[in-house]
């Protein structure tokens, strides 16, 4: 980019402030997509549904979702900002939602329009302090990445080695971030707007039941609010490094810290084949089925050992850089390259050792361990049948462990068919709820999953944690050991402290002090509610049917004014005995 084109560019007045009619008009449309959503869905699962039957309902239910889908991803385009970011989250959840509504968003990363170079350019001069031709001898206009905060430029310094950071490598081709304009301010209408639309999402009990809707949104702000801080990103790059630094096949860009700021951050330009360029990959000589391990095996470490992993590996974000061609008719070396640190996630402490007992338990085929530490993890309802939740799991074990991730996604439809008549109590019944904390865990491991069997169909999760997991094991076995002595500490303290205790209780029983308290099961509080809910019901009806008829004596006598107050009385029992 020229000088001359440069000034020009600096000569165009920069608004300093969002636009507020901009900001609450965005808010308005939101606000109405939910509301729209959320109107459809109590149509049809919460009215409809009592007139026409489950069956009528369900027929179309597919259709409306893809509809509701490819509506949302039109918003999202349109508005920018948080929108296209949960887009891109909900695509990433092939757990919960079907091929096809994954298809209608699944594009999004790649449906964000540039902003325009003018306005770019400005920032990144108001951002560092000097014109750009004063830092670069070359800033290509168009961007070599847009995503939903900012785009990425390729750049190149003036002098051959640049006025780098004393710590960086000294290389003159750059990437440059820049953050969109005003993006703070649009994250915070939009953060606003969506936790409004999960409060209304809150008052349906199955939902208010499974997922604390508050504390998820909670953790997808914090992460957002992080992913626009480019200096917080810049010091999440350094500290993946420092995780990586001795592991010579995974590479991490330089960064140039005289010229990172909130909203703008240059880098080292890392650019190598694209981890889905199969063809490329290919060609270099380079094993698709090791990329894959290695990329597995990254992660192992990322969430097991350092508690912090990049919780946005989509393709766009890791690149294979080959060392040199195939030796000896071995495949070509490579190095994994990451790249984009604003969105990472940590693993609580109180949770590493869950994660690694869902590892261990998952390598031994142990279901009863699996089942406790998903229970202390808290992905159980209170209340839940932990013991039948571990027959479905130990079933699952039976058909599927050991199978490559090629294998799982030709599973026989009548296997599982035959599971869940097996188990459809819990099918009916779903005791199941989402921790907070684990919404980018579960984000990176499902898109983790679909470039592993892309990259290498015959890969074998089960095979490839064995290793890991038996580590893992002898780890553990030490603590193990340091637990086993401190729970025989606490069973001492609790024997020396039992005649006491049971004086008491004697002592309260003899004077009439002692309370005893019960609590229903879970299973036991839903019987009984859906008993009341029938008897209420039946007595509506009666209701109903009773004032209709009186309402019906008065018509026929002439007497409006009775007809009317029955026919009233009517009304309300109906709309009592449907809705509830």
């Amino acid at each position: 980019m020229k000088a001359g084109m440069l000034n020009r560019m600096r000569d165009k007045p920069e608004q300093s402030k969002a636009d507020p009619r901009m900001l609450n008009s965005r808010a308005q449309r939101a606000l109405w997509f939910g509301a729209r959503m959320i109107a459809g869905f109590v149509w049809w699962e919460m009215i409809l549904v009592r007139f026409v039957g489950h069956e009528r309902v369900d027929k179309n239910r597919l259709e409306r979702f893809i509809a509701l889908a490819k509506r949302f991803r039109g918003l999202a385009v349109e508005l920018g900002g948080v929108w296209i970011k949960l887009g891109q989250f909900l695509s990433s959840r092939v757990d919960i939602f079907p091929p096809e509504i994954i298809s209608a968003l699944a594009d999004l990363q790649d449906a964000v329009p540039p902003e325009n170079t003018e306005v770019i350019v400005a920032q990144v001069e108001r951002e560092l302090g000097k014109p750009l031709d004063e830092i670069f001898a070359e800033f290509e206009p168009l961007p070599v990445a847009a995503a939903s905060f900012g785009q990425a430029h390729r750049a190149r310094f003036k002098t051959a080695d640049g006025p780098l950071d004393p710590n960086a490598n000294p290389v003159s081709h750059v990437i440059v971030k820049i953050q969109r304009p005003f993006m703070e301010d649009i994250v915070r209408v939009d953060l606003r707007t969506l936790r409004r639309i999960l409060r209304w999402l809150n008052y349906y009990g199955p939902i208010r039941k499974r997922a604390n809707l508050a504390a998820l949104a909670n953790e997808f702000a914090a992460v957002v609010w992080e992913e626009l801080d480019y200096e917080q990103e810049a010091r999440n790059a350094v500290l993946f490094a420092r995780n990586f630094e001795k592991d010579q096949t995974v590479r991490v860009p330089a960064i140039y810290e005289k010229f990172v700021t909130r909203h703008v951050l240059v880098m080292e330009n890392v650019e190598a084949i694209k981890i889905t360029d199969f063809p490329a990959l290919e060609q270099a000589g380079v094993s698709r089925a090791e990329v894959a391990k290695k990329m597995f095996d990254t992660y192992l470490q990322q969430i097991f050992i350092d508690g912090f992993f990049h919780a946005d590996p989509h393709p766009g974000n890791l690149f294979v850089q080959p060392l040199g061609g195939p030796v000896d008719g071995n495949p070509a070396p490579f190095k994994l390259t990451y790249i984009d640190f604003g969105m990472m996630g940590r693993v609580k402490p109180e949770y590493m050792r869950e994660l690694k007992e869902f590892v261990i338990s998952t390598s031994l085929k142990d279901a009863r361990r699996l089942t406790a530490a998903a229970g202390r993890m808290g992905f159980f309802l209170p209340g839940a049948d932990t013991l039948r939740i571990e027959q479905a799991i130990g079933t699952l074990f039976d058909k599927v462990w050991g199978m490559t991730t090629n294998d799982l996604t030709d599973v026989d439809f009548n296997e599982m068919y035959d599971f869940a008549v097996q188990f459809k109590d819990l099918l009916n019944t779903l005791p199941f709820q989402i921790p907070q904390n684990v919404l980018y865990l579960g984000r990176a491991v499902n898109i983790l999953s679909g470039m592993s069997t892309a990259l290498d169909p015959a890969f074998n999760p089960w095979k490839e944690i064995q290793p890991f997991a038996s580590d893992l094991a002898g780890k553990e076995g030490a603590q193990t050991a340091q637990d086993v002595l401190a729970e025989v500490l606490r069973l001492g303290r609790t024997v020396i402290q039992l005649p006491v205790q049971m004086d008491q209780v004697f002592s309260r029983a003899l004077n009439g002090q002692l309370e005893l308290r019960s609590q229903f099961s879970q299973q036991s509080t839903d019987e009984i509610r859906k008993i009341q809910g029938g008897l209420s019901r039946l007595t509506w009806a009666i209701v109903f049917a009773a004032a209709l008829g009186c309402g019906t004596v008065f018509v026929v006598n002439a007497i409006s004014v009775g007809a009317g107050v029955c026919f009233a009385l009517a009304a309300v029992a109906f709309a009592k005995m449907v809705f509830g």
